[in-house]
């Protein structure tokens, strides 16, 4: 089975870097959806970060790999 999630990083207030990760994001999703929902997470402090509060879209990715199910 593939597996995708969306990866994004935000610049905290105390100049680290953290990563939100979004499990199966769409197949046709855009680089401005990204940075918009990142937009969004920065003006309205959606998520409360242990590390801090996010300032700054840093960088996204999405990853994927092959996950193979072992019974045991």
């Amino acid at each position: 089975m593939q597996k995708r999630d969306l990866e994004l990083f935000f610049t905290i207030n105390l100049n680290k870097k953290v990563k939100l990760v979004i499990p199966e994001p769409k197949q046709d999703l855009t680089a401005t959806e990204i940075q918009n929902v990142m937009d969004l997470v920065i003006s309205k402090g959606i998520f409360d970060f242990p590390q801090g509060v996010a300032v700054a879209k840093h960088s996204a990715r999405i990853v994927g790999s092959n996950v193979q199910k072992i019974e045991i």
